[in-house]
């Protein structure tokens, strides 16, 4: 018998491997930030009308950028799309020298990606209730000793965003920013005006949550014409798949539809909001589409998904944060229906 780890990379046996959200039949999934309520109508038709010709290498990339481009008022040369904002993540560390510096906690994936390319990673804590400190950060020897700066606004746990002249601030050191706003539809105040004033500025988003993507997979990133040249060097070919394709543009031919699911949810994020506070938890103010909760001294993480688990519902349990007091879960905003049977929850509590 050959042994497989005689051929394996050195530092690939000592990767962490990502844990998505749980999923169960016939439970609610309030635990991965997606839009429950599901993509516009015709995003469905054009994936029925277009099932037959998945024979076909996807050709509508181009279109596709136009299209991206139009909705971010910024030119097609400033676009390039992905398999969700992950691949982009991906590419970039391939095409930028690290190390790469973030906060922490934040999107697991960004350690993940780093650390598998064999790329030095550093995760500096948030201050005290996850907020972000430029001057602090600043300040870390680690952000000193980085090339890559990834950051997500609103941030993933917690819901945080970092004002613009953080962001300017960050941007003014020359090192590769990457702002990720995968929940900017939610939050409505975006960077990307910014990338045709600074060169080293990547912008990420995703159909993933307000356009109710996420098993499509589709992602984009914006910056300037020549990073977007370099990250179409690492790029895959056909990367993005045809009916992921379709899917892309017809959500952006019903922008409408997506914006009256994110006033939904965002009018049911501040009910629930305050249905936690009422029940003695701690929560943190959140732009996105879900609340991060500490349910200590109450009881613990793992009882309170577990309660929750007991009426039917799936929440993201954290439990601790190196560094932060505290038992954390995260729960994503449901549609009207679900938000109305976890209140019911929440009540036995």
């Amino acid at each position: 018998m050959m042994e497989i780890s005689n051929y394996l990379r050195g530092w690939i046996k000592d990767l962490d491997l990502y844990t998505p959200g749980e999923t169960r039949e016939g439970y609610i999934k309030l635990a991965s930030n997606e839009n429950n309520y599901g993509p516009s109508p015709k995003v469905i038709k054009a994936i029925r009308e277009n099932a037959g010709s998945v024979y076909k290498y996807p050709y509508r990339d181009a279109e596709l950028k136009q299209r991206i481009a139009e909705y971010c008022d910024c030119g097609a040369e400033n676009v390039i799309a992905g398999n969700g904002s992950d691949e982009l993540i991906d590419m970039i560390v391939k095409t930028f020298k690290g190390p790469v510096v973030s906060v922490y906690p934040t999107y697991s994936e960004y350690k993940l990606m780093a650390e598998a390319l064999n790329e030095c990673y550093y995760g500096i804590n948030l201050d005290p209730g996850f907020y972000f400190s430029v001057e602090r950060f600043e300040r870390d020897k680690r952000f000193g000793k980085s090339n890559i700066v990834i950051l997500c606004s609103p941030n993933n746990p917690d819901g945080g965003v970092i004002g613009r002249e953080d962001m300017e601030q960050i941007l003014n050191s020359g090192k590769i920013t990457v702002i990720d706003e995968a929940y900017v539809e939610f939050y409505g105040n975006s960077i990307a005006s910014l990338i045709s004033g600074y060169d080293n500025l990547v912008v990420l988003r995703t159909f993933a949550k307000a356009f109710g993507l996420a098993g499509l997979r589709v992602g984009y990133a914006l910056s300037g014409e020549e990073i977007i040249n370099y990250l179409g060097k690492v790029k895959p070919p056909f990367n993005v798949n045809s009916l992921a394709q379709e899917a892309a543009v017809a959500a952006l031919d019903d922008v409408e539809y997506m914006r009256g699911c994110v006033d939904r949810i965002t009018g049911d994020k501040r009910i629930l909001e305050k249905k936690l506070i009422a029940k003695g938890f701690k929560t943190f103010k959140s732009e996105a589409n879900f609340i991060l909760v500490d349910v200590s001294p109450e009881m613990n993480a793992d009882g309170f998904f577990k309660i929750m688990l007991a009426n039917g519902i799936i929440v993201r349990r954290f439990n601790r944060f190196e560094g932060f007091d505290g038992e954390y879960v995260r729960i994503s905003i449901g549609t009207e229906e679900e938000n109305k049977i976890l209140f019911r929850a929440l009540k036995t509590l």
